[in-house]
């Protein structure tokens, strides 16, 4: 009987290794190509002055290179990591745009606090800040780098409500009490 079994399993294994090869073995292999190709965008993005225009070429081949049937997240993970080399550039019309798209993807297929809408959202209040800083150092009106400056605002404070929102209303609160004890002391 051990024989028999041991002689079927002999003869079936080729059958599960050219299942794998004709399956899930080109898939694989893209996988383990895109997974070395990243690790080089990495390399060069580390370097003293990157070419980000080359960085984001890149970052396009290999999402060209990703099986059809690529998880969501890591596609999200990589036009997140274009959007950031776009802020690199100062590309801000660009980044803000994809940004604000991507978040809206994000947060639809995850949730607002998911991982990946968080770290969107992060970058999206880093390409306002940024373009609140350009638009002011080149001496722009109030009324042209405000929406952003206020925009970035709004991120940064959305993300530390959802980081522990207890925590933040207690801090509001303190706030709170003293703009009232502010008030009281100048009526006073």
């Amino acid at each position: 009987m051990m024989k028999r079994t041991l002689v079927l399993l002999w003869m079936l294994f080729p059958v599960g290794v050219a299942a794998y090869h004709f399956n899930e073995g080109p898939k694989q292999m893209a996988r383990e190509r895109a997974h070395a190709r990243l690790q080089e965008i990495r390399r060069l993005a580390q370097a003293k002055e990157p070419d980000w225009e080359d960085i984001i070429r890149r970052y396009h081949e290999l999402t060209a290179e990703l099986p059809a049937d690529e998880d969501p997240l890591v596609l999200y993970q990589i036009r997140l990591a274009v959007c950031e080399a776009r802020l690199e550039m100062l590309d801000l019309a660009t980044a803000i745009e994809d940004l604000t798209r991507l978040l809206q993807e994000t947060s639809a297929v995850f949730g607002e606090n998911a991982r990946i809408t968080r770290g969107v959202r992060e970058q999206l209040g880093k390409a306002h800040y940024h373009a609140t800083w350009v638009l002011k150092t080149s001496g722009a009106s109030e009324d042209e780098w405000r929406p952003f400056a206020e925009r970035s605002r709004q991120l940064f404070r959305y993300l530390a409500e959802l980081e522990d929102p207890e925590e933040f209303e207690r801090y509001e609160e303190r706030i709170r009490r003293k703009f009232v004890q502010a008030v009281e002391d100048t009526d006073g």
